[in-house]
């Protein structure tokens, strides 16, 4: 029976893939006006949705939740994935989401798109299960922005005893070193210096709202890339270029090479496909992985990338070339190059 109910998910979920739409998924749009940091007015990334109620299989594959959340227009929804993170709500231990049964009550977080059928379909990324009665269930929240704070006028600069993050649902959270750092299955130590936009918690919090213990979860970027609304271009919270572009609908363009070779990476022109940013001589490919390109950008031309089998696919963006500096638009080059856009 165990095996059966993964393979349900495993089908269902290829199914879901094919059938999502790009609708906001009862999910806020975090824009410019969130984080003082950016002059990016379009939105950049959407919070993941929030659902929790009691739980049921389904034979066809899936995750029935009666949601019993305050969010508008979603009374149930249907959850489904491949590699879903089931966590024990108390310990955030990993727990067999084969243990979960009929009738569990669960919180869930999904999305940010889901289908336009009723009940909706969505994709989990964490589930909690294992919840107590009257429980304070830890809260799941993707940083978006961090407040910057002034430096010490000594070097090296003394460990930060606080920072404040602002998540992608617009929810602040100041956490002191007074609160418990952790890993995701890893002993490796964390530092409030670590967490930073892109970064994935989870975060329990005392009776007064404050954090007391955050589970951090694996970074899935290459690094954090932020605009700025004086058009100052940061990699990491490192200055990396000053010249950024906007066209006529808006559309924030960036120096490729700057942005690129910010974190190693190797950018040459080609005449026929334009800039091409390859792997640095320091940089791990994946495995099995021969080609050495990353992007390709033909100003006026095709902006295409690389996937992780070597497969060249052609990507919106737009390209154009001034004195000298070719340039993408901001998303696409994020995009392609494994970046998080704040």
């Amino acid at each position: 029976m165990t095996m059966m109910k993964k393979r349900l998910i495993q089908c269902f979920s290829l199914i879901l893939c094919a059938a999502l739409l790009a609708v906001p998924a009862f999910a806020a749009e975090t824009t410019g006006e969130t984080a003082e940091t950016t002059a990016i007015a379009e939105p950049t990334h959407m919070a993941p949705a929030q659902v929790w109620g009691t739980l049921t299989w389904l034979e066809g594959g899936g995750l029935y939740v009666k949601n019993s959340s305050d969010q508008e227009g979603i009374n149930e929804i249907i959850l489904h994935g491949e590699s879903i993170l089931c966590l024990d709500a108390v310990t955030g231990e990993p727990m067999d989401i084969q243990d979960l049964q009929d009738g569990d009550t669960v919180y869930a977080w999904a999305g940010p798109t889901m289908t336009m059928s009723l009940p909706p379909h969505a994709t989990a990324i964490l589930i909690l299960g294992n919840i107590p009665a009257d429980y304070a269930v830890p809260q799941f929240y993707e940083i978006y922005n961090v407040t910057p704070q002034v430096a010490a006028a000594i070097y090296p600069p003394p460990a930060m005893t606080w920072t404040e993050v602002t998540a992608t649902d617009g929810t602040t959270l100041k956490i002191t070193d007074d609160a418990e750092l952790a890993r995701y299955q890893s002993e490796d130590e964390v530092r409030l210096e670590d967490l930073i936009p892109g970064t994935r918690i989870l975060v329990w919090s005392d009776a007064q709202g404050q954090p007391e213990k955050v589970l951090v979860f694996p970074y899935e970027y290459r690094g954090y890339l932020t605009v700025s609304e004086e058009g100052t271009v940061s990699v990491n919270g490192g200055v990396v270029a000053q010249n950024v572009k906007t066209t006529e609908d808006g559309d924030t363009l960036l120096p490729i090479r700057a942005v690129a070779e910010s974190l190693g990476m190797q950018v040459y022109w080609d005449h026929q496909k334009g800039a091409v940013v390859a792997y640095g001589d320091d940089m791990e490919k994946p495995e099995g992985l021969t080609t050495e390109t990353l992007l390709t950008a033909l100003p006026g031309g095709a902006v295409c990338g690389v996937n992780s089998q070597g497969e060249t696919y052609e990507t919106y963006g737009t390209c154009v070339k001034e004195n000298g500096v070719t340039y993408l638009s901001a998303h696409t080059l994020a995009n392609l190059l494994d970046f998080y856009l704040t």
